[in-house]
């Protein structure tokens, strides 16, 4: 028989919670990013061949849906509708890929409707289902809970969708920057359903936030879920602090769910009910976060796991309007992240020459199982225009996919591409109130002016290929 209690208890600071006390849980939490490691090569595997480079194109794409208008290979015709989505879900600032801990104000947000202003004090998260005790938690029952405090890589399911040529337009633009690794705390949602017992015919935990909106058509609550077995691994967490402090309404205070390793998507926020049922359950969040060949693919692959991505931080200082990157001649230190999930890093490597060459960067550890790992690489920039690339490789064998213009899926997701950065090397940045025409890079922003720019076409694609980016 199914009981219902409200729970409260007396609140304990969570961020005085040691990872002494918290042993038992981050033991959990090792083992778990163990299993999901092996995962996500698994995953990789089956994304790749589905609609990876060699099992799938553009071309192809085009006989199956010669009727397709939400894709667009234009470079320089950003619709207003995808403007308008991008002013509300901020990127992350790459420059600050220097930091080890990504400051809350410059993690990634993706919003897709409205944000929900929800009273602490007030706010009770439902457990319920197929248990045999369903529970109503409130924020200071949640927050007494023996707590982890882990840094996290979080990236959208959409990072790199620009640099899919033909994009899907009807989403948030991204280009690389879709990322963060904040440290989040919260209680152990393993633990949270074993005090709840599943029942026998329990198979699947559905997570509901409080934001509320139209997609496809359809009246919603933003919904995802995970396999009761992906939910009692032990790295899922029920989080109320970021870097710190409660977390800010537009990251889902009061209480929010976080995948480590996994896409952002499924990190769900504002949480308002965890439901525990037989299965089944395929609601519009999952079908739409899918690597798919055509809109309504009968072997959809669902994202899931990570791939393994490198990213610099754009040397030097920008141009307003292009983000050119200009440095002076000499040694220049190249720094950034990589991670792979819940998988180690084995190597990154560094091109100045857009690819041709690449040359091993200077690897570090990685912050945490989830986190990532700082790498650098001492480059002797001399007087010229480059193209700046980096790219990662996992102890599993993982590794990013070469750029092309026939890399498609139809949710344009998870692109690894390696990032290009255009930087001209100029003695003239070193003096204040210099002057530098970079009207040329201004006008290769448009393709109606792209002849009169002058600029090679791998400089343009390196410039704007990959909004974010610089």
């Amino acid at each position: 028989m199914t009981t219902v209690s409200m729970v409260q208890a007396t609140p304990t600071p969570s961020h005085k919670t040691s990872r002494a006390t918290a042993s038992p849980l981050l033991e959990q939490f090792l083992g778990a990013a163990k299993v999901e490691a092996s995962r996500a090569v698994t995953h990789r595997q089956d994304v790749l061949a589905h609609v990876g480079g060699d099992n799938y194109s553009a071309k192809e794409h085009e006989i199956l849906e010669p009727d397709d208008w939400m894709h667009t290979t234009g470079r320089d015709n950003f619709t207003a509708a995808e403007v308008q989505v991008a002013k509300r879900c901020h990127g992350f600032h790459m420059e600050l890929l220097r930091l080890e801990q990504t400051p809350t104000a410059s993690h990634y947000e993706l919003i897709h409707y409205d944000v929900p202003i929800l009273d602490p004090e007030m706010h009770v998260l439902r457990l319920h289902g197929l248990v045999t005790r369903e529970m109503d938690l409130t924020m200071t029952a949640i927050r007494s809970r023996p707590a982890l405090t882990e840094p996290v890589l979080m990236a959208c399911a959409g990072t790199g969708r620009t640099l899919q040529k033909k994009r899907l337009w009807a989403h948030v633009p991204w280009g690389p920057d879709s990322i963060g690794c904040a440290k989040w705390t919260g209680c152990s949602l393993a633990e949270l359903l074993k005090e709840a017992g599943p029942l026998p015919d329990a198979a699947q935990v559905i997570f509901t936030g409080a934001d509320k909106g139209v997609e496809k058509g359809e009246v919603q609550y933003f919904q995802r879920s995970l396999s009761l077995q992906d939910a009692m691994n032990g790295h899922v967490l029920l989080c109320y602090r970021m870097n710190g402090e409660d977390l800010t309404p537009a990251h889902g205070a009061p209480v929010r769910l976080i995948v480590p390793g996994w896409y952002g998507m499924a990190s769900v926020k504002w949480l308002t009910s965890i439901e525990v049922t037989a299965g089944g359950w395929w609601g519009h969040q999952m079908d739409a976060y899918s690597f798919k060949r055509t809109a309504n693919d009968p072997n959809a692959v669902p994202l899931q796991q990570l791939p393994v991505r490198a990213l610099m931080a754009p040397p030097g200082v920008p141009e307003f309007v292009s983000r050119t990157r200009i440095v002076p001649p000499g040694r220049t230190r190249i720094e950034g992240r990589a991670w792979a999930g819940a998988v180690d890093i084995e190597r990154v490597e560094f091109s100045s020459d857009n690819g041709l060459t690449w040359s091993q960067a200077v690897l570090g550890e990685k912050n945490g199982p989830f986190g990532w790992a700082a790498w650098h690489f001492d480059w002797e920039a001399t007087e010229g225009t480059f193209v700046l690339c980096c790219r990662a490789f996992d102890v599993a064998g993982r590794c990013q996919e070469e750029g092309s213009d026939e890399t498609f899926n139809w949710g344009s997701f998870g692109n690894t591409a390696p990032q290009q950065v255009y930087v001209k090397v100029d003695t003239r940045i070193g003096s204040v109130g210099s002057h530098i025409d970079l009207t040329r890079e201004q006008k290769a922003a448009k393709e109606a002016l792209q002849a009169e720019a002058g600029l090679p076409a791998e400089h343009v694609r390196a410039l704007y290929g990959a909004p974010g980016s610089q």
